[in-house]
């Protein structure tokens, strides 16, 4: 919808800044909350929110009255929502499931998530080249409400978080401290922030690749979107059937970080869809790959009052997307897409080489 609006590279840069900002503010003390309230509570209260910003979205669009001043400010709110939305439903993840079964659950809860991104985009660019961008807020808003209804009726048979007594300045220092001071949990996060600043960065740019270089139009920009998705899926299910038997996670993290990083710069050069299209589908694949295997460490290695402070730093991370976005919308407005591509994937290939040369990390 910015891209319509504005048909301005720059523009997708400030989106990403209104996505971002909020989580950069809010993301944190989204896991200190997670680690002294309710948690079902929380994510129901967050869920309400996103669906009445959606809502909002759908009207102003199917009123014609939308401007890029909307866009963004409901973008920057959404995303102060989904800042403490996240860490408590990741938080909950293991007051559902047993420890030794958390690789293959962490896996198979992706999977909707990597169906969606495959079929919704393919489906919903169809949808927007014939009537207009309105059908993604709806359908948009209409997920968020079932999401809603879904989450009310979740039971959690462990007891809810309580208050430990501490400030809450001190409890977030508290979970930094933690982080700062362990090694392999500052280098996973690390990859992480890799991800989104440099590397899922160009999505953000994917309505320039569809329209300028390849000229496919909202049609080329739903196969890119699928062709992630796809070997995204395929990652996933791979992770969720093999998990207990990696033996060297470390070295798989690191191996399909490089991959995504190489993936994107050969992406970044495809003179059409036909080369595109596997290249980010490779990408999908390394990436979701790897990133299941870091969350699958920290939540396994994380201490329990820990938790919400924790996954809020490693979800902020990979929730730095919008920021990336804005780097590389800045680089392609100065350069070009291409070049903006290149260089992140570059950068995340590089992080995971040099990280490499830990022993510690390989032998995870």
């Amino acid at each position: 919808m910015v891209w319509e609006v504005t048909h301005d590279a720059l523009y997708l840069g400030y989106l990403g800044l209104a996505q971002g900002v909020p989580l950069v503010v809010f993301q944190l003390w989204g896991g200190v909350l997670a680690d002294r309230v309710n948690r079902v509570r929380l994510l129901l209260g967050t869920q309400i929110l996103t669906a009445s910003v959606l809502l909002v979205a759908f009207v102003l669009s199917v009123a014609g009255i939308i401007h890029i001043a909307h866009l963004l400010a409901l973008a920057a709110l959404s995303n102060t929502f989904r800042a403490f939305d996240e860490p408590s439903r990741m938080s909950l993840v293991p007051q559902m499931v047993a420890r030794e079964r958390l690789p293959n659950a962490i896996a198979l809860g992706s999977i909707p998530w990597q169906a969606g991104r495959m079929i919704g985009p393919s489906i919903t660019g169809v949808l927007i080249a014939a009537f207009g961008g309105t059908v993604g807020f709806g359908l948009a808003a209409a997920s968020s409400v079932l999401a809603l209804v879904m989450y009310s009726r979740l039971r959690v048979s462990a007891d809810a978080p309580s208050p430990s007594g501490q400030h809450a300045l001190r409890q977030l220092y508290e979970g930094l401290h933690f982080v700062a001071h362990d090694f392999v949990f500052a280098a996973l996060i690390c990859l992480a922030l890799f991800n989104a600043l440099f590397g899922l960065s160009y999505v953000t740019l994917l309505p320039i690749f569809s329209d300028v270089y390849f000229q496919t139009g909202s049609a080329g920009y739903g196969l890119l979107n699928a062709a992630h998705g796809i070997g995204a899926l395929v990652g996933t299910l791979i992770v969720a059937s093999l998990a207990a038997r990696f033996r060297r996670r470390g070295l798989v993290i690191l191996t399909g970080a490089a991959g995504l990083g190489l993936g994107l710069v050969i992406f970044s050069r495809a003179p059409g869809l036909g080369l595109a299209l596997p290249m980010l589908a490779c990408a999908g694949f390394s990436n979701t790959f790897y990133l299941t295997q870091v969350s699958t460490h920290l939540q396994q290695a994380v201490p329990d009052h820990l938790r919400g402070r924790v996954m809020s730093l490693y979800s902020l991370c990979w929730n730095l997307l919008p920021l990336g976005g804005l780097i590389g919308g800045v680089l392609a407005a100065a350069v070009d897409a291409r070049f903006a591509v290149t260089v992140g994937g570059a950068l995340v290939a590089a992080n995971a080489l040099v990280l490499l040369a830990s022993r510690r990390l390989r032998l995870l």
